[in-house]
């Protein structure tokens, strides 16, 4: 059972497991986030969960609770189904994985945080 967000990233493997490394990295640089596994996959949180990262085959998705607010932030960004306010992008390389967007975006989750409050907690 996967226990960090480091043993999360070191189970990927291939193309999937350099982006989830580079992503991780760019993520925790924008500050002020506490990283963990939950429902699975890394979470990052501040004042409630802002964004997630999630393997599979031949990419990883940088999802955010708040992307529905976000969608014109970065053209690549796909409303998610279901319910909720979450949207995500499809990352398959690493040139993908740019840091001062990440850093954009992540900014924007955390700011959508402390005006709305934890998204997993609002109904």
């Amino acid at each position: 059972m996967t226990k960090t967000v480091k043993d999360y990233i070191a189970g990927l493997s291939g193309v999937p497991a350099d982006v989830a490394k580079r992503l991780h990295d760019a993520i925790l640089a924008v500050g002020g986030l506490t990283d963990i596994v939950k429902w699975g996959h890394p979470v990052y949180d501040a004042g409630g969960a802002v964004c997630l990262l999630k393997g599979t085959k031949d990419s990883v998705t940088f999802g955010f609770w708040r992307g529905a607010d976000m969608l014109d932030l970065d053209p690549r960004m796909e409303k998610g189904g279901g319910k909720g306010d979450m949207a995500y992008i499809r990352l398959r390389s690493t040139d993908d994985v740019d840091a001062a967007q990440v850093a954009r975006l992540v900014a924007r989750g955390i700011e959508l945080n402390r005006l709305k409050g934890d998204p997993t907690k609002v109904a």
